[in-house]
């Protein structure tokens, strides 16, 4: 009895949900059918069969618009104005002067200037020399005229610096004769003109 009573409020709530249900669906029907009319619009599906009719339809473009230019009209690629000209890299002939170069393009100018710098570094570096020569000797005669052994120990260990100075001052300022000798012998190979070399005159 019980189950039989389950079931058939089953069915009446089941029913009553389908009937509901069926009800929407119909008013929704009606709704889109008068939205249809108010239009005056009645959207047809195309199929496969359709196609013929449209294969020669026109076909309308849109071209979008570009992006505006990056570059603007009297300017370079760099963002430099026309007609601006960049500036020489040191040594390179410039094409508006007319100062001789050597095969290589390195100017009068340019090998007077490279030339005095090397000499002035290794004048500099002698000159550094003769002066630890002679904080070498002053310190090796406090040496042996200190009786003090604190007074000593420390003068001692400022001849050390002055003699590690030394080493490291010969070191340098071999490479800066060898770099001197270096850059007469290429530009004499370049063809760079002895009155360029000579440190004497001006360009």
């Amino acid at each position: 009895m019980k189950i039989r009573l389950a079931v058939m409020i089953a069915v009446a709530l089941f029913g009553t949900a389908v009937l509901a249900s069926a009800q929407s669906l119909g008013e929704l029907a009606k709704k889109e059918k008068e939205r249809r009319e108010k239009v005056g619009v009645d959207p047809k599906a195309i199929t496969n069969d359709d196609t013929p009719k449209y294969a020669n339809g026109a076909v309308t473009t849109v071209t979008l618009p570009g992006p505006p230019p990056s570059v603007k009209p009297g300017e370079k690629a760099t963002g430099e104005k026309a007609g601006t000209e960049t500036a020489t890299p040191p040594g390179a002939p410039n094409p508006a002067s007319n100062e001789p170069a050597d095969f290589q393009g390195r100017t009068e100018s340019f090998w007077r200037q490279t030339m005095a710098d090397a000499r002035q570094k290794v004048k500099d570096l002698e000159n550094e020399a003769n002066v630890l020569i002679l904080k070498n000797n002053q310190f090796q005669n406090r040496a042996v005229n200190t009786d003090d052994g604190f007074q000593r120990l420390a003068v001692q260990a400022e001849l050390q610096k002055t003699l590690y100075e030394q080493d490291l001052n010969k070191e340098k300022l071999e490479k800066a004769r060898t770099m001197l000798r270096d850059l007469e012998a290429d530009a004499r190979k370049s063809g760079a003109l002895p009155g360029w070399l000579d440190g004497k005159g001006t360009p």
